[in-house]
């Protein structure tokens, strides 16, 4: 076979094709992209599980904390007056003496007829910061009244608001007519039976609330 018929031959195969992604001195995009260290870098970063940042507890108001321990705290005190117990961890309090007695006991049983303005006076005496069996007595007697007053004042918005409705309202009426006596007497009695162990020297605890008010540092 002559020279020319070979280079002929040559010369008649098609071309190799180039790849379309390359760069300007023939190498490959992929394969030149693949060596470069940023590539590699963001490769294996894509490899690895995306971790996103935990959220943080969103922190509750004053207000929201307030609501969520009165619910709490309501539970443990309806559970104990279905067991029939009106006061827990009842202890004596060595250092009460016969003044301090008297003055817990005047600090439940004045709230029966004049509200809030025994344990008022007392809180604000200067005698009394010093005699903490005292404020103990004044303040959890204060706590007490001013539940009572607060459900009773929101029973009666919720009558009112009620009374719209021709039939029920009367119903409803009638009813609160009937039961705020009763809720009257109810707390008059505990009021009398507290302030009655109060002045035999005992330090208790009224289910729900008085763990509600050391939750708050109140007392």
């Amino acid at each position: 076979m002559s020279t020319e018929n070979i280079t002929g031959a040559g010369a008649n195969e098609p071309e190799a094709q180039t790849p379309v992604n390359q760069r300007t001195n023939g190498e490959p995009v992929a394969a030149a992209a693949a060596q470069e260290p940023g590539f590699q870098a963001s490769a294996q970063s894509s490899d690895r599980p995306s971790s996103q940042p935990t959220p943080m507890p969103e922190e509750k108001t004053a207000a929201e904390r307030l609501a969520s321990d009165a619910y709490q705290h309501s539970s443990e005190a309806a559970d104990a007056l279905r067991r029939g117990e009106l006061m827990q961890n009842s202890e004596i309090d060595p250092l009460a003496d016969g003044d301090d007695r008297l003055i817990a006991l005047l600090s439940y049983a004045t709230q029966i007829i004049i509200p809030v303005i025994m344990p008022v006076i007392v809180l604000l005496s200067e005698s009394s910061k010093k005699r903490p069996f005292q404020r103990y007595h004044a303040v959890q007697s204060l706590a007490f009244t001013v539940l009572f007053w607060g459900l009773l004042v929101l029973a009666g918005i919720g009558t009112a608001v009620i009374q719209v409705v021709p039939l029920i309202g009367f119903l409803v009426g009638l009813m609160m007519a009937c039961l705020v006596p009763l809720a009257w007497f109810a707390q008059a009695i505990m009021l009398l039976y507290y302030g009655f162990q109060a002045y035999k020297g005992r330090r208790f605890a009224i289910p729900g609330l008085t763990s509600f008010l050391r939750d708050q540092n109140w007392i």
